[in-house]
């Protein structure tokens, strides 16, 4: 009987594969030669080293991006610098800044300190413009999007465009990222009318056009997208959407999406529709060897990596965790506020709760949690708590999540579901000791867990 380990294999790529003669291959197999005179001399000098953004904006591993609060950015370095020491390999770090609402030097100064992330941003965010999307944000708001203060630094933001959005303008709009010190350049990415869809990708296309054929040697480029959720729930919308990014040239898109309002400021997008159409989009994307990120999508972007999605971003402040609807709440002043309630990232349930309720879930079984920033966090006096700690918890977290689905030897998809599958199991096994309600229940994870199926 012959051992199969005895048995060699070829894979021939030959139309002549039956003029092959076995014993000739097996002479060829014995022979040496140790003259081997023909070689050719290697090159003495080392390869040339793959470029990082390349790298990142290629698929393969994902990309973890940190989008800039208004507060707490200090930290942000400490938590790249975290990151980048643990995960190198596994994930992509970048950093997304908002450009017209921050003084350019402010920006530049920003994207400076943020070396360790070799994808750095600097989003125009033209959806808030006066002839965009901005007078709606404006009204849900109560005050501009984009204050005067910063806004008057950035003329493609302020200038009037009368006839239209110009090739001129999307190049100014290119500068002043450059000047800033961007990595990947964007497109204005103007608001995407559900009403008039052709116009709006129309727009989308020939921005991209436009920008394309202004790149330098060696400039990346994202196209830039602002949706209404609309696009995703509607399949005729979706259908038109992805017609049109698959019929473009462009390989790398930046899709913005706006939410209804929140049940909870922190909390996890719980709409399935939306869900459901980030799936079929994040699929369809894969599918065509395009790369997709998802700003201002929080842990609704950690799953979408899951389901063909490559990159997403979140932050400290719920405002860069979720790019959703706003209700401004009045509270009467009558006397001294109440304390706000403090919360943070209970990693065992993927959830943002109490303090006390993630402390009782932690004694569960997990314990204390070990990063840098909690241990920083427990070692201040009694009674005092850090935001920015909290903050820079749950972002050590995030990037954690988004390396361990892709060091998965399974892939993103088995990885996320036991992740989801762990949870709810630790959120259902605790619920006698730690009931979770209101605020502080996971109600997502049913939702990913249908999804990751």
């Amino acid at each position: 009987m012959t051992n199969e380990e005895d048995i060699i294999e070829f894979v021939v790529d030959s139309v002549n594969l039956d003029a092959l003669d076995a014993s000739a291959l097996d002479e060829d197999l014995d022979e040496t030669d140790e003259s081997d005179d023909d070689a050719p001399e290697l090159v003495v000098e080392p390869d040339e080293p793959e470029d990082p953004v390349t790298a990142a904006l290629t698929p393969g591993a994902p990309l973890f991006m940190i989008h800039r609060s208004h507060q707490l950015a200090g930290i942000l370095p400490d938590v790249l610098a975290d990151a980048s020491g643990r995960h190198s390999g596994a994930v992509h770090l970048g950093v997304i800044a908002p450009m017209p609402r921050m003084r350019p030097l402010a920006l530049r100064t920003f994207l400076d300190k943020m070396s360790t992330a070799p994808v750095r941003i600097a989003d125009p965010e033209a959806f808030a413009r006066e002839d965009s999307f901005g007078p709606t944000l404006a009204a849900q708001r109560e005050k501009p999007f984009v204050g005067p203060s910063t806004a008057g630094h950035w003329s493609y933001f302020t200038d009037p465009q009368p006839g239209g959005h110009t090739e001129s303008w999307v190049g100014e709009v290119l500068d002043a990222q450059r000047d800033a010190g961007a990595t990947v350049l964007l497109t204005p990415g103007l608001w995407a009318d559900p009403a008039t869809p052709d116009s709006s990708l129309a727009i989308m296309r020939q921005h991209a056009v436009w920008a394309r054929n202004a790149l330098a040697p060696g400039e990346h480029l994202a196209v830039n997208m602002t949706l209404p959720s609309s696009w995703l729930t509607t399949p005729s919308l979706r259908n038109r959407l992805l017609d049109e990014v698959i019929d473009m040239d462009d390989q790398v898109f930046y899709l913005r999406v706006r939410w209804p309002l929140l049940g909870q400021a922190y909390g996890q997008l719980l709409d399935e529709a939306i869900l459901g159409g980030y799936a079929e989009v994040a699929n369809v994307f894969e599918e065509n060897d395009k790369v997709l990120i998802l700003p201002n999508s929080g842990l609704t972007g950690w799953v979408a990596l899951a389901l063909g999605a490559h990159g997403f971003s979140t932050g400290i402040g719920s405002g860069e965790r979720s790019f959703a609807d706003t209700r401004v709440i009045k509270i009467p002043n009558r006397g001294p506020r109440p304390a706000p309630t403090r919360r943070t990232f209970s990693r065992p349930i993927l959830h943002v709760t109490d303090q006390d309720t993630a402390q009782l879930l932690d004694s569960l079984g997990p314990g204390n949690c070990p990063c840098r920033f909690c241990r920083t966090q427990r070692s201040l006096p009694a009674g005092q708590w850090e935001k920015s700690l909290a903050g820079a918890h749950y972002l050590r977290w995030a990037a954690d999540l988004t390396a361990e689905i892709s060091r998965h030897s399974r892939g993103r998809r088995v990885a996320a579901r036991s992740v989801v599958r762990n949870a709810r199991n630790f959120a259902s096994s605790g619920s006698s000791s730690v009931p979770l309600s209101g605020a502080n229940d996971p109600k997502h994870l049913e939702i990913w867990a249908g999804l990751l199926r």
